[in-house]
């Protein structure tokens, strides 16, 4: 990423974004040794503003803020670490195969969700029977984000479509699409003007793609709808002709960046979320996490780090 840099004074940066870990020694009661915690991995040191002070490095005005693994701060990619009490949430054993995905990315959804959904209180979004049966979205990018973000619009009862550039794998995606009541779109098969006549409350791009999608994204808005942002466009520009800007304001439709929850409530929801799901969706949640990797075995651990492959949706690095 650009934005990558390391801690003050080091040339160099330890990777782990996401983690879970087995309390070894702790003087704080909340944390027992045996127990499975996880790290917040967005922080702020300084708390020069208001957000930082209360928790809310997700808000930072003063841009002060560090994430592990990737902003100023080493990751937890290392046998072992200290941290404090604070930053670290308590993970039920019961969900321990699946809970790194309350990590980035779904505790990031669940701001997301709430962030969205706090800009819709600008009028009645709900439904006549007060739920979102009767609003559709669509979530750009089947990777791990756009799955999961799919699956939790899902769980707040909206349409939902899925959509990417190609087929879904049969045993990955399709199964996850088909179990979850997910409808799943290969818009270079089908038309994006299809989509634009069928109109969507919400729409989601977590692709990563050419930024030029996000003319086809603003354009396929219904009145009062919401684009969020949260992939990050590797090329292209966006460009957006002056009629489809005055169909945007004449719409009343609202373009927000989203990214990064915190531990109150986010890693939580996320974790309960998870619990549900893997009563529920059973055969989702085990398709969730794609491969498990040893870390003792090199050759993986760098192909992993290094690039996707087909149908990959998240993968685990275990310390035997």
């Amino acid at each position: 990423m650009a934005t990558s840099r390391p801690p003050p004074g080091k040339d160099w940066l330890v990777l782990g974004h996401e983690a879970i870990g087995i309390v070894e020694e702790s003087s704080d009661p909340r944390f027992k040794p045996g127990e499975l915690v996880m790290p917040v991995n967005r922080r702020s040191y300084e708390g020069h503003c208001l957000n930082c002070l209360v928790g809310r490095p997700d808000f930072c005005e003063a841009e002060e803020y560090v994430e592990a693994g990737m902003v100023g701060m080493d990751g937890f990619m290392v046998e072992y670490y200290y941290d404090d009490p604070k930053y670290l949430v308590k993970v039920p054993s019961e969900i321990k195969d699946i809970a790194i995905l309350a990590q980035p990315p779904l505790s990031d959804l669940e701001k997301s969700i709430e962030e969205i959904l706090a800009i819709q209180r600008r009028f009645i979004w709900t439904c006549d029977d007060g739920t979102y049966n009767c609003r559709r979205a669509i979530v750009f990018g089947s990777g791990a984000t756009g799955t999961l973000f799919a699956l939790l619009l899902k769980t707040y009862g909206f349409e939902v479509y899925i959509a990417n550039r190609r087929d879904p794998p049969l045993e990955g995606e399709a199964k996850i699409a088909d179990e979850a009541g997910l409808v799943y779109y290969n818009y270079t098969k089908e038309s994006l003007d299809k989509l634009k006549k069928l109109g969507f409350d919400l729409v989601i791009d977590t692709t990563g793609a050419s930024a030029s999608l996000i003319r086809h994204e603003i354009e396929i808005l219904k009145p009062n709808g919401v684009l969020g942002l949260f992939g990050f466009p590797s090329e292209g520009e966006a460009v957006i002709p002056y009629d489809v800007f005055q169909r945007f304001i004449y719409k009343a439709n609202v373009v927000v960046g989203i990214i990064n929850g915190q531990k109150p409530p986010h890693f939580q929801l996320a974790l309960s979320h998870l619990a549900q799901w893997k009563s529920v969706w059973p055969g989702v949640t085990k398709r969730l996490i794609t491969k498990v990797i040893s870390i003792n075995d090199e050759k993986e651990v760098i192909k992993a780090l290094n690039a996707k492959e087909p149908g990959e949706i998240k993968v685990k690095i275990k310390w035997d």
